[in-house]
This record gives C-alpha cells, structure tokens and sequence, in this order.
C-alpha cells in the first residue's frame, strides 16, 4: 500500500464525515449569501480604485486595489480566515489515534507498508480534501463574475489564483497543528475539542485580546496629551505587533493585503515584487508554522507505541 493509496482512502473517509459535510455547507451558504447580498454592488462597480483595507481583527491593514474580482475575493478569503482554520483543524485532529481507537492501525501495518508512508498518506489525502474547497470558492467567484457580464482582467485572476495558494497554505497550517495533536492525545475526542477549540480562539478571540494584553504590559497609561502618553502609545503598538507575530491568521491576513495591494499615486496594483517583499516575513512565518508541527508529529508517529 503506497502514499497515495492511503491518501486516497483518508480523502474518502473525510469527504464521508458529518463534520466536513457540516462545514462545507457553511462554506456554499456563505458564498451563496455574500453573491446574494454584494451582486447590486458589483455591478455597479465600474471605476477600480485603491482604498484602505483594515483587518483590524488580526492585525493586518493596507491599500487595497479593489476591482470587481479582488472585492469578493478578499471579502470571501477573509471569512475563510475563521471556516478554513476549522475546517483544517477538523480535519487532521482525529486522523492517527482514531486508527488507535478503532485497532485498524495493525490492520494497516499490517500491508506491507511504512509509517512514514501512513502519516504522509494522511496528510496528502486531507490537504487534497482542502485544495478541492479553497479553489472551489475561487472558481465559484470568478463564474460568477461571469454570469453577471463583469470583464475580468488578467492580473486580478492571476493575483486570485495567488491568493488561493496562500488559502491554501494557511489551511495547511491547522491541518499540520492538528495532525500533531492527534499523536499525542489518545482519545480523538480530547485532541477534536482542543484543535478547533485552538482555531477559534486564534481566529475569533485572540485578536480582540491582543490590545487589552498590550497596553497591560505597556505599562501604567500616563496623563493624555503628555509625551510619556506618546510614548506608551509606541509601546503600546510595539507589544500589539509581538502579540500577534505568534498568530497564523495574522501572516495569512497580511499576505492577503500583499496579494491585492495597490499603489494610491498610480491608482493600480503595487507591483508584485515590490508587494512580495514586504510580506515574506510573513509567508516565511507560515511555513514555520507548517512545517514545524508536521516535524513534531512525524517524529511523534515513527517512535509511537501503537498497542
């Protein structure tokens, strides 16, 4: 039994699940709801202009070049900051130990087969299974831009199809995160809770706990109007920018700004070489953060006890 043929069988199991099912019908009524609600808008939008884009939530904001396509790309990958972290930490919290639980595990160790092979087979099948939905909301963007008429040009698809990648990327994240946790609970039950449980807090709470955290550590606020206040200020945003360096959703957010940013005094998109530097902290910080738990729960499934 080979990579892909465990990866095969991951991906059909989790197309199976009543999770996916549940969260992939969030996904389609949110893309339903927001091509209901923006559709008047859109086709209003005659003149693409540059704006400021603040994602306040996660610590990222920027001049966005908003044409048609870039509007509801940035407004459909925003929400899939929260659904695409659960989803991904869904996906991967139960992939080793229900194999545990269930006692398949010898069965499947039982083929001629590796476990490097089981945990890469895993993983594969699950990031097949997210690929399959983050480009599915693309192409369900771009058709139905299309339906209503609106010309497409050629850099807004090229900078969606980036912006995909970097959905994808970050979805990878959780599922990395999670794959992790399901080697080292035991009960797929405890490592689901703590993985979306994770999710949500980095996506939804964490943000709105970063300033409260920051102008604690900031210090004592001196008198308003004094330089000592000015100065806290500084610190105040100096300890914000720490705070959220250590969330995922932070990178992935401000790669979102870098993928559609735009140049005010041109009135078009920042080039994307210029646009790319400014972020590759960020896109470096993702791949830690995916690369990182994979290590950890590789080396975690090849010395596991698995009796």
């Amino acid at each position: 039994m080979s990579v892909v043929n465990i990866a095969t069988k991951e991906l059909y199991t989790a197309v199976k699940s009543k999770r996916f099912v549940i969260l992939i019908s969030i996904y389609v009524l949110f893309l339903l709801l927001l091509a209901y609600s923006i559709k008047d808008d859109v086709t209003r939008f005659t003149e693409p202009s540059v704006g400021y884009n603040n994602l306040g939530l996660f610590g990222a904001g920027g001049n966005m070049y908003m044409t048609p396509l870039s509007f509801m790309l940035s407004v459909n990958f925003t929400f899939f900051t929260i659904l695409g972290a659960i989803m991904g930490a869904a996906l991967g919290a139960d992939a080793i130990n229900r194999e545990l639980e269930t006692g398949t595990v010898r069965v499947l160790l039982g083929h001629p087969v590796y476990r490097d092979e089981v945990i890469n087979g895993k993983f594969l099948g699950n990031a097949i299974l997210l690929s399959v939905v983050v480009f599915s909301g693309y192409v369900f963007t771009v058709a139905f831009l299309m339906i209503l008429g609106i010309p497409l040009d050629g850099e807004s698809v090229f900078r969606g199809f980036l912006a995909f990648l970097v959905t994808l990327i970050y979805t990878l994240v959780f599922l990395s995160f999670s794959l992790l946790l399901s080697t080292v609970f035991r009960k797929s039950e405890s490592s689901m809770l703590v993985a979306i449980g994770t999710a949500v807090f980095m996506t939804m709470i964490y943000g709105l706990l970063v300033s409260l955290i920051a102008e604690h550590l900031a210090g004592e606020m001196p008198p308003y109007g004094t330089p000592a206040f000015e100065a806290w200020k500084e610190g105040v945003k100096l300890w914000e920018g720490r705070l959220h360096f250590i969330n995922p959703a932070h990178h992935y957010a401000s790669l979102m700004m870098a993928v559609f940013s735009g140049d005010p005094a041109a009135n078009y998109y920042t080039p994307m070489g210029e646009a790319f530097a400014l972020a590759i902290n960020n896109l470096a910080m993702l791949m830690v953060f995916l690369l990182l738990p994979f290590a950890v729960a590789y080396v975690r499934f090849m010395t596991q006890d698995l009796r």
